[in-house]
This record gives C-alpha cells, structure tokens and sequence, in this order.
C-alpha cells in the first residue's frame, strides 16, 4: 500500500478559513474572489456550474461547483490522488479528517462513515470517499438545510431518488 498525494493541512485550512467566513447564499461573483484567493484557476463556466483547476498535488486537481439560483450552492474539490487502493484511500481520509479537527473541531456527525462538520454559517463541509478518491464537499446552507431536514425525518440517505418500494 502506497500513500496517496493529497492537499496539505495548510490548503485544507484555507478552504476551512474561506468557507466558514461566507454568507450563504454565496454569489456567483463573491465565489470567483473566494476562488482567486485559494489560487483555483477558472476552466469552465456554465448556467448550472463552475469548474476550477485547484493546483493541489493530487492527480487530478478538480473543483467542481453547482449553482442553483445563481448562487454556488455545493463545491466539490478532489482533495486526494485518484486510486484503485483502497487502504491508501482509508488512510488519506483520516489523514484529511485530522486536518479538518484541527481546523474545525470534531465532526459534528457521519453519514455512510463520511464525517461532516456544521459550520456556524449555515453552510456543511463533508470528507467523502468515492469509489477512487477523497473529496471535501461544501453544501451552502440551502443544501445543508435540506440534509438537516431529511436527518431528522429518518430519511435514508442511501435511496434512490423516485424508486419505488415494490416489497409490500
């Protein structure tokens, strides 16, 4: 098992430190400072999103955000190298999650094991794991709210939106 390259504690601090310091709902043109200042460089823009090269020595450096209302309401940035290995995968995760303690405190739950922090903000950072990598996931407070809402209605954050239960 080797280890994977993934963003260091400092460019975790200063995603940490630029989205706890927001307000939701976060404009498209408040996001392209934010984005300037952490040194993500502009790829695509489009009506439903943006995506950013973030310069992070990982294999694949991408930032993808999601606009609803034209405003970002979800970022997506590759934190870790993209890898079959899924020990390396585990192990760059809690190597991630210690970053965002120290930066952030305890996780404030998980879900699926995939810790999440509540930012005082409104707003929610999550560390998932996918299939090949580590990804850090800031949902605005509209999308957070909506997480919030369907936890504490029990809802199954595992289901397949519109499937229908056959079983009874």
């Amino acid at each position: 098992m080797g280890a994977l390259a993934r963003t260091t504690d400092a460019q975790i601090d200063a995603v940490c430190e630029a989205f706890t310091s927001v307000s939701w709902p976060l404009s498209r043109d408040d996001f392209t400072a934010l984005a300037e200042r952490l040194g993500w460089q502009l790829k695509l823009e489009t009506s439903s999103g943006v995506q950013h090269r973030s310069g992070y020595h990982v294999n694949l450096p991408t930032v993808r955000s999601l606009v609803a209302d034209e405003a970002i309401a979800q970022v997506v940035i590759a934190v870790s190298d993209k890898s079959d290995d899924p020990g390396a995968l585990r192990s760059a995760a809690q190597e991630l999650q210690s970053s965002l303690s120290a930066h952030l405190g305890q996780s404030s739950g998980a879900q699926a094991g995939d810790p999440y922090w509540e930012l005082a903000n409104g707003g929610r950072i999550w560390l998932k794991t996918v299939p090949k990598k580590v990804l850090l996931v800031v949902e605005g407070q509209r999308f957070a709210d909506v997480e919030r809402g369907e936890e504490r209605l029990g809802i199954d954050p595992g289901r397949m939106p519109g499937a229908v239960d056959d079983t009874d």
